[in-house]
């Protein structure tokens, strides 16, 4: 017999089925995860405000070195390369750093049940416990776990496409990874 929550009768007692995603990872999953991120935890926000609050400083200061020289010099040039490269040029290198580590993986087999998570890809399997993923995002396309405490990095991607029922791994992940990250 099955329940709302995927779970079902054996004998009297509730036995938790598992949720299984199964995705080879894009640029595009990276992308929403690492925007989702940004907007969602407050590590990601101050990140988010540092860089662009340095390449106005850069910009800004390319304006004010070409308008005081009458001309747009190397600083200007220099400045100006600075805040293109926070403001383009990181998150690009950040997401072709990432793709290419996982692009060896090949397809991501991941299991989320009672007792944690458990990643599998080609070169290895991991396993997670619940209060070791206290955090979690949603946006359209994705769940992002977050590992530790909002300042890590560690993220666990759980696109909706590698799963039948979304809805079901939704309320999973609410169950257990407790805290929505909002910072």
């Amino acid at each position: 017999m099955e329940g709302a929550e995927g779970a079902r009768a054996e004998g009297g007692k509730q036995v938790e089925e598992s949720v299984e995603v199964r995705y080879t990872p894009t640029t595009a999953d990276f992308r929403a995860a690492f925007a989702a991120r940004a907007r969602g935890t407050a590590a990601g926000r101050r990140a988010r405000r540092s860089r662009y609050l340095i390449a106005s400083c850069a910009a800004a200061g390319a304006v004010l070195t070409s308008v005081a020289d009458r001309t747009v010099g190397p600083p200007a040039l220099v400045m100006l390369a600075v805040a293109l490269l926070l403001v383009v040029g990181l998150p690009w290198l950040q997401l072709r750093q990432v793709r290419r580590m996982a692009a060896d993986k090949g397809e991501f087999r991941i299991v989320l049940g009672e007792a944690g998570v458990t990643v599998t890809n080609a070169v290895s399997s991991t396993e997670l416990a619940w209060r070791e993923l206290p955090y979690h995002l949603e946006t359209p396309e994705l769940f992002v776990l977050l590992g530790g405490d909002e300042q890590t990095h560690v993220l666990t991607l759980l696109p909706k496409r590698g799963t039948g029922d979304p809805g079901r791994l939704g309320a999973l992940i609410a169950r257990h990874a407790t805290v929505p990250a909002r910072g």
